[in-house]
């Protein structure tokens, strides 16, 4: 099988997958470089910023959720193109798009606390000395859920791409090169997912930055490489 034949001009899946990749990859790098700036060194003075950049902060969370799920779009439209031709590597490639719907699910969760958490710092802040102590529960309560949750969302989505990257390499229908590209990100991401679960995201975030932005390439490059040839 060539690795034309499982993308069609013109097909409105593979047009939309194209698409999902693009304008996935663009929102989730606005939406990871806006708030850089905001300090996190301390427990204190985090909440101090994040009480003053609520809004940016909610902002940047809604923006990589909605790009996570033009991810999803594009890798359904890499998953069909796979399946849809009984090429060699469909297992692989149906179990890791089963897989990214659980991770994406999960990071749709995820994204949901990085909302909350301002929002109840500025309630906690805004709040009269008697209900401050009350408002605080949910202040201290949510990076809990977080520090638990995070690893969870790292390893089963980059888990996701290790198997979509080996549904990849065994198909034919998309570049081998692109297939192993995301073999090696998922193993990486598994690998720092786990070592997270035990020693917290915050010892390794430099570490997971840089896995995401190259994550980000990926996408980038498969969507162009999808868009020429199904526009």
């Amino acid at each position: 099988m060539s690795q034309q034949e499982g993308i069609v001009k013109g097909d409105a899946l593979q047009k939309s997958g194209s698409a999902g990749f693009l304008i996935g990859a663009i929102l989730m790098v606005i939406g990871v470089t806006w708030p850089a700036s905001v300090d996190i060194g301390g427990a204190a003075v985090m909440q101090q910023e994040f009480g003053q950049h609520a809004v940016l902060l909610q902002v940047c969370a809604l923006l990589m959720t909605f790009g996570f799920w033009g991810v999803m779009i594009g890798m359904a439209g890499i998953y069909r193109s796979i399946t849809a031709n009984t090429a060699s590597g469909d297992a692989w490639a149906r179990l890791g798009f089963y897989f990214l719907l659980v991770g994406t699910a999960i990071w749709t969760i995820g994204s949901s606390l990085n909302v909350s958490y301002p929002a109840a710092i500025v309630n906690w802040q805004a709040a009269s000395a008697d209900g401050k102590d009350a408002a605080y529960i949910a202040v201290a309560a949510i990076p809990g859920f977080g520090r638990g949750l995070f690893p969870l969302e790292v390893i089963i989505n980059w888990l996701a791409f290790a198997l979509l990257g080996i549904g990849m390499v065994q198909s034919g229908v998309v570049p081998r090169w692109l297939g192993w590209f995301g073999l090696t990100l998922g193993m990486v991401g598994i690998l720092l997912g786990i070592t997270q679960t035990f020693t917290g995201r915050e010892s390794s975030l430099i570490l997971f930055g840089v896995l995401l932005y190259v994550t980000i390439l990926w996408w980038l490059v498969t969507g162009i490489w999808v868009a020429r040839r199904a526009w």
